[in-house]
Protein backbone atom coordinates (compact mmCIF):
# COMPACT_ATOMS: atom_id res chain seq x y z
CA UNK A 1 0.00 0.00 0.00
CA UNK A 2 1.16 3.54 -0.67
CA UNK A 3 1.36 6.12 2.19
CA UNK A 4 -2.12 7.52 1.41
CA UNK A 5 -3.79 4.10 1.61
CA UNK A 6 -1.83 3.24 4.73
CA UNK A 7 -3.11 6.38 6.48
CA UNK A 8 -6.70 5.83 5.35
CA UNK A 9 -6.59 2.25 6.61
CA UNK A 10 -5.11 3.42 9.92
CA UNK A 11 -7.91 5.95 10.41
CA UNK A 12 -10.52 3.35 9.46
CA UNK A 13 -8.99 0.93 11.98
CA UNK A 14 -9.12 3.55 14.75
CA UNK A 15 -12.77 4.17 13.96
CA UNK A 16 -13.74 0.49 13.95
CA UNK A 17 -11.83 -0.24 17.17
CA UNK A 18 -13.64 2.52 19.06
CA UNK A 19 -17.03 2.29 17.32
CA UNK A 20 -19.02 -0.36 19.16
CA UNK A 21 -22.57 0.31 18.00
CA UNK A 22 -24.48 1.62 15.03
CA UNK A 23 -23.91 -1.29 12.66
CA UNK A 24 -27.08 -2.17 10.85
CA UNK A 25 -28.39 -5.70 11.27
CA UNK A 26 -30.56 -6.74 8.29
CA UNK A 27 -33.35 -9.29 8.78
CA UNK A 28 -32.08 -12.86 9.20
CA UNK A 29 -28.41 -11.78 9.28
CA UNK A 30 -27.12 -15.37 9.66
CA UNK A 31 -28.60 -16.26 6.24
CA UNK A 32 -26.66 -13.50 4.47
CA UNK A 33 -23.32 -13.62 2.73
CA UNK A 34 -20.83 -10.90 3.72
CA UNK A 35 -18.01 -9.49 1.64
CA UNK A 36 -15.04 -7.25 2.42
CA UNK A 37 -13.02 -5.29 -0.13
CA UNK A 38 -9.56 -4.85 1.37
CA UNK A 39 -7.20 -1.94 0.87
CA UNK A 40 -4.33 -4.25 -0.01
CA UNK A 41 -4.39 -4.94 -3.75
CA UNK A 42 -8.17 -4.32 -3.72
CA UNK A 43 -8.62 -7.95 -2.70
CA UNK A 44 -12.18 -9.19 -2.09
CA UNK A 45 -12.93 -11.51 0.82
CA UNK A 46 -16.43 -12.99 0.49
CA UNK A 47 -18.60 -16.05 1.19
CA UNK A 48 -18.42 -15.21 4.88
CA UNK A 49 -21.25 -15.75 7.36
CA UNK A 50 -21.78 -14.57 10.95
CA UNK A 51 -24.22 -15.94 13.50
CA UNK A 52 -24.30 -12.77 15.58
CA UNK A 53 -23.27 -9.09 15.21
CA UNK A 54 -20.31 -9.48 17.59
CA UNK A 55 -18.63 -11.88 15.15
CA UNK A 56 -19.18 -9.47 12.27
CA UNK A 57 -17.70 -6.57 14.25
CA UNK A 58 -14.68 -8.70 15.15
CA UNK A 59 -14.12 -9.53 11.48
CA UNK A 60 -14.34 -5.87 10.46
CA UNK A 61 -11.82 -4.92 13.14
CA UNK A 62 -9.46 -7.66 12.05
CA UNK A 63 -9.65 -7.06 8.30
CA UNK A 64 -10.10 -3.25 8.32
CA UNK A 65 -11.73 -3.23 4.86
CA UNK A 66 -12.24 -0.26 2.57
CA UNK A 67 -15.81 -1.45 1.93
CA UNK A 68 -18.18 -3.86 3.72
CA UNK A 69 -21.07 -5.58 1.93
CA UNK A 70 -23.88 -8.00 2.71
CA UNK A 71 -26.05 -9.98 0.33
CA UNK A 72 -29.59 -8.98 -0.51
CA UNK A 73 -30.20 -12.74 -0.83
CA UNK A 74 -30.95 -15.27 1.90
CA UNK A 75 -29.10 -18.59 1.61
CA UNK A 76 -29.19 -22.02 3.17
CA UNK A 77 -25.38 -21.93 3.36
CA UNK A 78 -23.92 -18.44 2.73
CA UNK A 79 -20.34 -19.76 2.95
CA UNK A 80 -20.70 -22.20 0.05
CA UNK A 81 -19.90 -21.49 -3.59
CA UNK A 82 -22.57 -19.62 -5.56
CA UNK A 83 -23.95 -22.82 -7.09
CA UNK A 84 -24.27 -24.50 -3.70
CA UNK A 85 -25.46 -21.68 -1.44
CA UNK A 86 -29.13 -22.67 -1.70
CA UNK A 87 -30.88 -19.43 -2.67
CA UNK A 88 -34.11 -18.86 -0.68
CA UNK A 89 -35.19 -15.35 -1.64
CA UNK A 90 -33.77 -11.83 -1.96
CA UNK A 91 -34.78 -8.38 -0.79
CA UNK A 92 -36.08 -6.03 -3.47
CA UNK A 93 -33.43 -3.30 -3.62
CA UNK A 94 -33.15 -0.01 -5.51
CA UNK A 95 -29.99 2.03 -6.05
CA UNK A 96 -30.12 5.73 -6.88
CA UNK A 97 -26.71 7.19 -7.71
CA UNK A 98 -25.87 10.72 -8.82
CA UNK A 99 -23.37 9.19 -11.27
CA UNK A 100 -26.37 8.13 -13.37
CA UNK A 101 -28.14 11.50 -13.15
CA UNK A 102 -27.63 14.34 -15.59
CA UNK A 103 -27.00 17.03 -12.98
CA UNK A 104 -25.91 20.52 -14.11
CA UNK A 105 -23.20 20.61 -11.44
CA UNK A 106 -21.05 17.90 -13.05
CA UNK A 107 -19.00 20.28 -15.24
CA UNK A 108 -18.10 22.16 -12.05
CA UNK A 109 -16.48 19.21 -10.30
CA UNK A 110 -16.23 16.11 -12.54
CA UNK A 111 -13.50 15.52 -15.11
CA UNK A 112 -12.47 12.77 -17.54
CA UNK A 113 -9.27 11.73 -19.27
CA UNK A 114 -8.68 9.48 -22.26
CA UNK A 115 -6.19 6.72 -21.45
CA UNK A 116 -5.20 6.47 -25.12
CA UNK A 117 -4.46 10.06 -26.15
CA UNK A 118 -4.58 11.89 -22.78
CA UNK A 119 -7.34 14.24 -23.93
CA UNK A 120 -9.31 15.70 -21.02
CA UNK A 121 -12.67 17.31 -20.44
CA UNK A 122 -15.07 18.52 -17.78
CA UNK A 123 -18.34 16.90 -16.75
CA UNK A 124 -19.41 13.31 -17.28
CA UNK A 125 -17.27 11.24 -19.61
CA UNK A 126 -18.52 10.76 -23.19
CA UNK A 127 -18.95 7.24 -24.52
CA UNK A 128 -15.90 7.65 -26.73
CA UNK A 129 -13.06 10.16 -26.80
CA UNK A 130 -13.99 13.02 -29.18
CA UNK A 131 -10.33 13.30 -30.21
CA UNK A 132 -9.17 9.71 -30.87
CA UNK A 133 -12.52 7.81 -30.72
CA UNK A 134 -11.17 5.45 -28.05
CA UNK A 135 -13.52 4.22 -25.34
CA UNK A 136 -10.87 3.82 -22.60
CA UNK A 137 -11.87 6.83 -20.51
CA UNK A 138 -11.11 7.53 -16.85
CA UNK A 139 -13.53 9.59 -14.78
CA UNK A 140 -12.81 11.59 -11.67
CA UNK A 141 -16.06 12.38 -9.87
CA UNK A 142 -16.94 14.50 -6.88
CA UNK A 143 -20.00 14.85 -4.68
CA UNK A 144 -21.82 18.05 -3.82
CA UNK A 145 -25.09 19.15 -2.28
CA UNK A 146 -26.68 19.60 -5.70
CA UNK A 147 -25.82 16.00 -6.68
CA UNK A 148 -27.20 14.50 -3.50
CA UNK A 149 -30.26 16.74 -3.45
CA UNK A 150 -31.14 15.39 -6.90
CA UNK A 151 -30.53 11.82 -5.69
CA UNK A 152 -32.81 12.52 -2.72
CA UNK A 153 -35.54 13.80 -5.06
CA UNK A 154 -35.27 10.64 -7.15
CA UNK A 155 -35.57 8.59 -3.96
CA UNK A 156 -38.77 10.44 -3.02
CA UNK A 157 -40.20 9.77 -6.50
CA UNK A 158 -39.34 6.10 -6.12
CA UNK A 159 -41.10 5.84 -2.76
CA UNK A 160 -44.23 7.50 -4.15
CA UNK A 161 -44.39 4.94 -6.98
CA UNK A 162 -43.74 2.02 -4.64
CA UNK A 163 -46.47 3.08 -2.22
CA UNK A 164 -49.17 4.40 -4.56
CA UNK A 165 -48.77 2.12 -7.60
CA UNK A 166 -47.23 -1.12 -6.35
CA UNK A 167 -48.98 -1.20 -2.97
CA UNK A 168 -45.77 -1.72 -1.00
CA UNK A 169 -46.23 -1.24 2.71
CA UNK A 170 -44.21 1.79 3.93
CA UNK A 171 -42.95 -0.02 7.07
CA UNK A 172 -41.39 -2.63 4.76
CA UNK A 173 -39.14 -0.01 3.14
CA UNK A 174 -35.81 1.20 4.53
CA UNK A 175 -33.72 4.07 3.15
CA UNK A 176 -29.94 4.24 3.42
CA UNK A 177 -27.38 6.88 2.46
CA UNK A 178 -24.60 5.02 0.63
CA UNK A 179 -21.78 7.13 2.03
CA UNK A 180 -20.97 8.46 -1.43
CA UNK A 181 -23.27 9.82 -4.15
CA UNK A 182 -26.66 8.28 -3.54
CA UNK A 183 -29.23 6.28 -1.65
CA UNK A 184 -30.36 2.66 -1.41
CA UNK A 185 -33.96 1.61 -0.77
CA UNK A 186 -34.53 -1.91 0.56
CA UNK A 187 -37.94 -3.59 0.57
CA UNK A 188 -38.24 -6.39 3.11
CA UNK A 189 -41.15 -8.52 1.92
CA UNK A 190 -41.28 -12.33 1.87
CA UNK A 191 -43.71 -12.27 -1.07
CA UNK A 192 -41.65 -9.88 -3.22
CA UNK A 193 -38.46 -11.60 -2.07
CA UNK A 194 -39.46 -14.70 -4.05
CA UNK A 195 -39.57 -12.72 -7.33
CA UNK A 196 -36.93 -13.84 -9.82
CA UNK A 197 -34.97 -11.64 -12.21
CA UNK A 198 -37.65 -11.23 -14.90
CA UNK A 199 -40.31 -10.07 -12.43
CA UNK A 200 -37.83 -7.64 -10.87
CA UNK A 201 -36.97 -6.33 -14.32
CA UNK A 202 -40.66 -5.54 -14.89
CA UNK A 203 -40.73 -3.62 -11.62
CA UNK A 204 -37.58 -1.70 -12.58
CA UNK A 205 -39.01 -0.86 -16.01
CA UNK A 206 -42.24 0.36 -14.44
CA UNK A 207 -40.38 2.61 -11.99
CA UNK A 208 -38.26 3.95 -14.89
CA UNK A 209 -41.35 4.49 -17.04
CA UNK A 210 -39.84 2.47 -19.86
CA UNK A 211 -42.02 1.40 -22.75
CA UNK A 212 -44.95 3.65 -21.83
CA UNK A 213 -47.06 4.63 -24.82
CA UNK A 214 -49.29 7.67 -24.14
CA UNK A 215 -51.79 6.38 -26.71
CA UNK A 216 -52.31 3.32 -24.51
CA UNK A 217 -52.95 5.64 -21.55
CA UNK A 218 -56.01 7.44 -22.96
CA UNK A 219 -54.25 9.95 -25.23
CA UNK A 220 -56.33 9.95 -28.40
CA UNK A 221 -57.88 12.16 -31.03
CA UNK A 222 -61.22 11.84 -32.73
CA UNK A 223 -63.54 13.95 -34.83
CA UNK A 224 -66.69 15.59 -33.44
CA UNK A 225 -68.83 17.42 -36.00
CA UNK A 226 -65.85 17.82 -38.30
CA UNK A 227 -63.62 19.19 -35.51
CA UNK A 228 -60.60 17.22 -34.29
CA UNK A 229 -60.70 16.76 -30.53
CA UNK A 230 -57.77 15.53 -28.46
CA UNK A 231 -58.43 13.85 -25.15
CA UNK A 232 -55.98 12.41 -22.66
CA UNK A 233 -55.36 11.30 -19.09
CA UNK A 234 -56.34 13.64 -16.28
CA UNK A 235 -54.72 14.84 -13.09
CA UNK A 236 -55.52 12.64 -10.14
CA UNK A 237 -55.89 9.42 -12.11
CA UNK A 238 -54.03 6.48 -10.58
CA UNK A 239 -50.71 5.18 -11.86
CA UNK A 240 -48.84 6.57 -14.82
CA UNK A 241 -51.92 8.26 -16.32
CA UNK A 242 -52.10 10.85 -13.56
CA UNK A 243 -48.33 10.96 -13.19
CA UNK A 244 -47.78 11.71 -16.91
CA UNK A 245 -50.33 14.50 -16.77
CA UNK A 246 -48.70 15.99 -13.69
CA UNK A 247 -45.41 15.81 -15.58
CA UNK A 248 -46.85 18.11 -18.24
CA UNK A 249 -46.95 20.73 -15.46
CA UNK A 250 -43.15 20.36 -15.22
CA UNK A 251 -42.77 20.70 -18.98
CA UNK A 252 -44.75 23.89 -19.51
CA UNK A 253 -42.68 27.03 -19.14
CA UNK A 254 -39.39 25.25 -19.90
CA UNK A 255 -37.32 25.52 -23.03
CA UNK A 256 -38.96 23.34 -25.65
CA UNK A 257 -35.75 21.77 -26.92
CA UNK A 258 -35.09 20.43 -23.41
CA UNK A 259 -38.24 18.36 -23.69
CA UNK A 260 -37.72 16.56 -26.96
CA UNK A 261 -39.20 19.12 -29.39
CA UNK A 262 -37.24 20.00 -32.50
CA UNK A 263 -35.98 23.51 -33.14
CA UNK A 264 -38.67 23.97 -35.74
CA UNK A 265 -41.38 22.86 -33.35
CA UNK A 266 -40.24 25.25 -30.61
CA UNK A 267 -40.43 28.18 -33.02
CA UNK A 268 -44.10 27.74 -33.92
CA UNK A 269 -46.60 30.23 -32.56
CA UNK A 270 -48.69 27.40 -31.14
CA UNK A 271 -45.81 25.96 -29.15
CA UNK A 272 -44.78 29.37 -27.85
CA UNK A 273 -48.38 29.91 -26.79
CA UNK A 274 -48.44 26.54 -25.04
CA UNK A 275 -45.18 27.15 -23.18
CA UNK A 276 -46.40 30.59 -22.05
CA UNK A 277 -49.48 29.19 -20.32
CA UNK A 278 -50.19 29.86 -16.66
CA UNK A 279 -49.66 26.25 -15.62
CA UNK A 280 -52.07 26.19 -12.67
CA UNK A 281 -54.88 27.86 -14.64
CA UNK A 282 -54.17 25.66 -17.65
CA UNK A 283 -54.94 22.48 -15.72
CA UNK A 284 -58.25 23.90 -14.55
CA UNK A 285 -59.85 23.26 -17.95
CA UNK A 286 -59.94 20.65 -20.68
CA UNK A 287 -56.42 21.50 -21.82
CA UNK A 288 -55.62 18.81 -24.41
CA UNK A 289 -57.47 20.66 -27.18
CA UNK A 290 -57.31 24.16 -25.72
CA UNK A 291 -54.29 25.35 -27.77
CA UNK A 292 -55.10 25.27 -31.48
CA UNK A 293 -52.41 23.72 -33.64
CA UNK A 294 -50.95 21.47 -30.93
CA UNK A 295 -51.59 18.02 -32.34
CA UNK A 296 -51.40 14.48 -31.10
CA UNK A 297 -47.75 14.00 -32.14
CA UNK A 298 -46.58 17.06 -30.17
CA UNK A 299 -48.53 16.02 -27.07
CA UNK A 300 -47.04 12.56 -27.34
CA UNK A 301 -43.49 14.00 -27.39
CA UNK A 302 -44.26 16.17 -24.36
CA UNK A 303 -45.84 13.28 -22.47
CA UNK A 304 -42.85 11.04 -23.09
CA UNK A 305 -40.60 13.77 -21.71
CA UNK A 306 -43.01 14.17 -18.79
CA UNK A 307 -42.53 10.46 -18.09
CA UNK A 308 -38.78 11.04 -17.83
CA UNK A 309 -39.38 13.87 -15.37
CA UNK A 310 -41.67 11.81 -13.15
CA UNK A 311 -39.84 8.46 -13.36
CA UNK A 312 -37.39 7.45 -10.64
CA UNK A 313 -33.90 7.09 -12.08
CA UNK A 314 -32.74 3.84 -10.53
CA UNK A 315 -29.92 1.50 -11.54
CA UNK A 316 -31.98 -1.38 -12.92
CA UNK A 317 -29.01 -3.80 -12.75
CA UNK A 318 -29.08 -3.62 -8.95
CA UNK A 319 -32.83 -4.22 -8.76
CA UNK A 320 -32.81 -7.27 -11.04
CA UNK A 321 -29.78 -8.95 -9.42
CA UNK A 322 -30.99 -11.63 -6.97
CA UNK A 323 -27.45 -12.28 -5.65
CA UNK A 324 -26.41 -8.67 -5.09
CA UNK A 325 -23.87 -7.62 -2.48
CA UNK A 326 -24.74 -4.17 -1.15
CA UNK A 327 -23.08 -1.81 1.31
CA UNK A 328 -23.59 -2.48 5.03
CA UNK A 329 -24.92 0.61 6.85
CA UNK A 330 -22.85 1.69 9.82
CA UNK A 331 -19.61 1.04 7.94
CA UNK A 332 -17.32 3.51 6.17
CA UNK A 333 -17.30 4.12 2.45
CA UNK A 334 -13.73 3.81 1.18
CA UNK A 335 -14.42 6.35 -1.57
CA UNK A 336 -15.18 9.16 0.88
CA UNK A 337 -14.58 8.20 4.51
CA UNK A 338 -18.26 8.98 5.16
CA UNK A 339 -20.49 6.51 7.00
CA UNK A 340 -23.27 4.67 5.20
CA UNK A 341 -26.34 5.01 7.38
CA UNK A 342 -30.08 4.51 7.62
CA UNK A 343 -32.29 7.54 7.05
CA UNK A 344 -35.75 7.57 8.59
CA UNK A 345 -38.42 8.11 5.94
CA UNK A 346 -40.00 11.01 7.78
CA UNK A 347 -36.60 12.73 8.01
CA UNK A 348 -35.45 12.21 4.42
CA UNK A 349 -36.31 15.75 3.25
CA UNK A 350 -34.18 17.35 5.96
CA UNK A 351 -31.38 14.78 6.00
CA UNK A 352 -27.92 16.30 5.40
CA UNK A 353 -25.30 13.64 4.52
CA UNK A 354 -22.55 16.25 4.68
CA UNK A 355 -22.99 16.66 8.43
CA UNK A 356 -24.79 13.56 9.72
CA UNK A 357 -22.44 10.98 8.18
CA UNK A 358 -19.17 12.42 9.54
CA UNK A 359 -17.21 10.25 12.00
CA UNK A 360 -13.64 11.56 12.24
CA UNK A 361 -12.52 14.01 14.92
CA UNK A 362 -9.61 16.44 15.14
CA UNK A 363 -7.56 17.92 12.31
CA UNK A 364 -5.07 16.60 9.72
CA UNK A 365 -2.43 18.18 7.51
CA UNK A 366 -2.56 17.26 3.83
CA UNK A 367 -1.19 18.43 0.51
CA UNK A 368 -4.10 18.87 -1.86
CA UNK A 369 -3.35 18.23 -5.52
CA UNK A 370 -6.61 19.70 -6.78
CA UNK A 371 -10.14 19.89 -5.39
CA UNK A 372 -13.23 21.96 -6.13
CA UNK A 373 -14.91 24.11 -3.52
CA UNK A 374 -16.97 21.89 -1.21
CA UNK A 375 -18.98 21.95 2.00
CA UNK A 376 -18.68 19.50 4.87
CA UNK A 377 -19.85 19.81 8.47
CA UNK A 378 -21.40 23.23 7.71
CA UNK A 379 -17.98 24.58 6.67
CA UNK A 380 -16.75 25.64 3.25
CA UNK A 381 -13.39 24.44 1.92
CA UNK A 382 -11.34 25.09 -1.21
CA UNK A 383 -10.92 25.25 -4.04
CA UNK A 384 -7.40 23.87 -3.72
CA UNK A 385 -4.56 23.54 -6.21
CA UNK A 386 -1.16 22.12 -5.12
CA UNK A 387 -1.66 23.48 -1.63
CA UNK A 388 -0.65 22.35 1.87
CA UNK A 389 -3.37 22.91 4.45
CA UNK A 390 -4.72 21.76 7.81
CA UNK A 391 -8.33 20.61 7.69
CA UNK A 392 -10.92 18.96 9.94
CA UNK A 393 -10.23 15.24 9.74
CA UNK A 394 -13.48 14.42 7.90
CA UNK A 395 -12.65 16.92 5.15
CA UNK A 396 -9.05 15.70 4.92
CA UNK A 397 -10.21 12.07 4.77
CA UNK A 398 -12.65 12.90 1.97
CA UNK A 399 -9.80 14.37 -0.08
CA UNK A 400 -7.51 11.44 0.71
CA UNK A 401 -10.15 8.84 -0.16
CA UNK A 402 -10.92 10.65 -3.42
CA UNK A 403 -7.16 10.66 -4.16
CA UNK A 404 -7.21 14.44 -4.36
CA UNK A 405 -4.65 14.83 -1.56
CA UNK A 406 -1.64 13.20 0.08
CA UNK A 407 -0.73 13.09 3.77
CA UNK A 408 1.97 15.34 5.22
CA UNK A 409 4.30 13.75 7.73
Amino acid sequence: MNPTEQLIRQKFQQYYLTHSKGYYAPPNPAEREYGFLLFKEKFMVRHRSFKDPAQLIAAIRELVPAHVYFSTAYYGDPTASMDEKGWKRADLVFDIDADHLDTPCKPKHDTWKCKACAATGKGGAPKICPKCKNDRLEEQTWLCKECLQRAKEETSKLLEILYSDLGINPPDTHIFFSGHRGYHVHVYSKELGLFEEEARREIANYVLGQGLDPELHELEEHSVGGTTIIEGPQLGQPGWRGRMTAGIHDVLGAEGEQYGLSSAQTRTAQTRTLMAQDRDAFFGRQFWSSVKGIGLSTWKILLLRAVQERAANIDSVVTTDVHRLIRLPGTLNGHTGLMAMEVQKEKLDGYDPFSESLVFQGTMKVKVKDAPRFELGNQQFGPFQNQETELPSSAAMLLLCKRRAEPIG
